[in-house]
């Protein structure tokens, strides 16, 4: 007589057969869907980043796993000791990861980073390294009358005129033969500012344990000269911890601007506070990835992006005393009940269009251009996404020109700004497009063509057009920065990857030409922009530092 079932195998669980066929089939078709999945996301171009890709891959394999271990109890032969064994070793190699684990971080492209509890923090090293630091004393003291910026210093952002546009000595084009020469290298705080550099001092913020902190450098050694720390600790999920805008040296004096609205004064040789000012008082929101701005000096005044629910956020303060001068109404609606903060992660600059200096903000909403003494508004470029995420500065070409990009599957664009008499028109949209979307990079200018980061692969526009003249290289991950940072200088781009790697391109539109690349941190996120002085590269990330010699004749 016929039963349904087949004989069960030694010491294994007796199925209905069709039940378990049927089982297996529909487990094989999952996992098939499953590759096909993981293969199409990996096949087509990532408009919102090799994020999304990277999520959908996990999960995939998080599926696979649960719909392999719920095949082996519902449809399999295995005796229930080897399925509970199976189920055991998952769940012990899971839990024993997950205790193992002290911290989560994750790359621009949302990769998992795993910091374990048997290697040190950050914090452990970064003060072991000061008792031996404090151990040796220092040859020298260099107090004295603060240096004078030159052309060749980089006393704010991205250069002087926050273009990343950085003059200075020939660099080596063949690291085969010469490459980069490491000078010092040694543990810092978290955080993702760059450095600030005039003459020999070193200046960049820092978090330490649950304090923000400026901190000075010696340029030559690394050593530290001062260090001014306030209470603050800003942190959310995905960046981690600390304070993302970069400090200015102006004149003797360094302005730094906190995660959390913390604007402060200090003297440069010594460190001795000037004054301080909390922007942000009173509980208003910050935005969600923290206060980015670097402090902008215009004449007698200090200007920062604080934000509002649709941006319009800007404040200018007296230079030497921190007394408020003019704010923007965005600010005063932070105060409206659940207003959310779009302040935007670029920083103020100051530029010329049309004979009239101005300051563009690029906020959570567009573009807006100041007058610098008032804080009128002269015109608006509406241009956003919607996580409110625009961090790339943007980039005046000639003919009132102004060149913006972002992320999250918007693109660039480049508008045209004019005025009659001292009306200004509302911008014209020349082009927009896809090719360049500028997620945490800025992109450079030179000698008319467009380089930037389109979701980490180096590209390069013809500004006329919009067109793309190249991406990339021909093949491997040659032109692949991840989310990195660039700067240009004598007609070669600086690239430091997000994994911590020294990439020298000559900046040409005919195509991709890489002329060397150097592993500079052994890291796996580095999100802090380097900065090039004197043919010295000063890169950093949230855990170390380190100077390297690019010149070509040092």
């Amino acid at each position: 007589m016929t039963t349904g079932t087949e004989p069960a195998a030694p010491n294994g669980i007796d199925r209905p057969n069709t039940w378990r066929r049927a089982g297996t089939a529909i487990t094989v078709l999952l996992f098939m869907c499953g590759v096909a999945g993981v293969a199409y996301v990996w096949s087509i171009d990532p408009v919102w980043g090799r994020g999304l890709q990277i999520l959908v891959t996990y999960a995939i394999v998080v599926l696979s796993l649960l719909i392999a271990l719920g095949w082996m109890a519902a449809f399999s032969t295995f005796r229930w000791r080897t399925i509970l064994a199976a189920v055991a070793i998952v769940l012990t190699a899971t839990i024993a990861t997950a205790a193992s684990v002290r911290s989560v971080e994750f790359s621009g492209d949302m990769q998992l980073i795993l910091n374990f509890r048997w290697s040190p923090t950050s914090e452990e090293r970064l003060r072991a390294h000061h008792r031996a630091q404090d151990a040796v004393p220092a040859i020298s003291s260099s107090v004295g009358q603060a240096p004078v910026a030159t052309s060749e210093d980089v006393p704010a952002y991205r250069g002087h005129h926050r273009d990343g546009v950085i003059e200075g000595p020939p660099l080596s084009r063949d690291w085969q033969q010469r490459p980069p020469t490491e000078l010092w290298r040694q543990p810092c705080g978290g955080g993702y500012a760059s450095f600030s550099i005039v003459g020999d001092r070193l200046v960049t913020l820092e978090q330490r344990a649950n304090s923000e902190a400026v901190v000075c450098y010696d340029a030559a050694t690394g050593r530290q000269q001062w260090v001014h720390e306030y209470p603050a600790l800003f942190t959310e999920a995905l960046g981690g911890p600390g304070p993302r805008a970069t400090p200015t040296i102006d004149d003797g004096t360094v302005f730094s601007f906190g995660a959390l609205g913390d604007l402060v004064a200090l003297d440069l040789v010594t460190g001795a506070v000037r004054w301080s000012k909390d922007l942000l008082p009173d509980g208003l929101p910050v935005v969600e990835w923290g206060l980015c701005s670097s402090p902008l000096v215009v004449g007698e005044q200090i200007l920062v992006e604080v934000g509002g629910p649709a941006g319009d956020g800007l404040v200018s303060v007296q230079r030497d005393t921190g007394d408020l001068l003019w704010q923007r109404p965005g600010v005063d609606r932070l105060r409206e009940p659940g207003a959310r903060n779009r302040a935007g992660y670029s920083s103020p600059s100051l530029v010329t269009i049309d004979g009239v200096d101005q300051v563009l903000m690029f906020d959570g909403e567009g573009l807006r251009s100041y007058a610098p003494q008032t804080g009128q508004l002269l015109w608006f470029a509406p241009f956003r996404n919607d996580a409110g995420v625009s961090v790339a500065q943007p980039l005046v070409l000639d003919g009132g020109r102004v060149f913006l990009a972002m992320s999250y599957g918007v693109g660039c664009r480049m508008i045209h700004v004019s005025r009659t008499g001292d009306e200004w028109h509302e911008p014209e949209v020349l082009w927009d497009n896809l090719h360049m979307k500028c997620k945490f990079t800025s992109p450079v200018l030179h000698e008319g063509f467009l380089y930037g980061l389109d979701e980490g692969i180096l590209v390069c526009l013809d500004p006329e057009t919009g067109e793309r003249r190249w991406k990339g290289g021909a093949s491997g991950t040659r032109g692949r920065f991840y989310h990195g940072q660039i700067v240009i200088s004598n007609g070669l781009i600086l690239g430091l990857t997000e994994r911590g790697d020294l990439v020298l391109v000559e900046a040409t539109p005919d195509e991709y030409r890489e002329l060397g690349t150097h592993q500079a941190l052994d890291a796996r996120k580095v999100w802090n922009p380097p900065t090039l002085s004197r043919g010295i590269v000063y890169a950093r990330n949230h855990e170390e530092m380190a100077a390297f010699d690019l010149r070509a004749n040092p």
